[in-house]
């Protein structure tokens, strides 16, 4: 068993996007992502891993074949591993997510 407490994971960083290992299981991960205002992540897939991408605190906004959907605090996002992820912080203050992945998603 294991605690982590977001708040003391690394904070913003203005110049890039800060994403980094949480957790890291034998069957699946979680990344701790944060987007200052305007950042945005490059577009990617995530091929064999489904991804559940939940909004901590801030507000963006995901792009999707259907157009633009706002994503802010609370809301809770899936993607299968061959749907592109498309987020950006459209907000005035930071955004953190947490990238639940399963199975486990090898980054580079």
């Amino acid at each position: 068993m294991r605690v982590v407490r977001i708040q003391e994971d690394a904070g913003y960083d203005p110049a890039r996007f800060v994403a980094r290992p949480l957790i890291e299981g034998d069957q699946s991960n979680v990344r701790i992502i944060r987007l200052s205002p305007g950042q945005a992540l490059p577009p990617h897939k995530h091929g064999q891993s489904d991804l559940m991408l939940f909004v901590v605190e801030g507000g963006g906004e995901l792009e999707t074949p259907e157009g633009v959907e706002p994503f802010g605090a609370g809301s809770l996002a899936f993607y299968r591993g061959d749907e592109e992820l498309r987020v950006r912080n459209a907000g005035g203050e930071g955004m953190t997510l947490l990238a639940f992945l399963s199975p486990k998603f090898a980054t580079r």
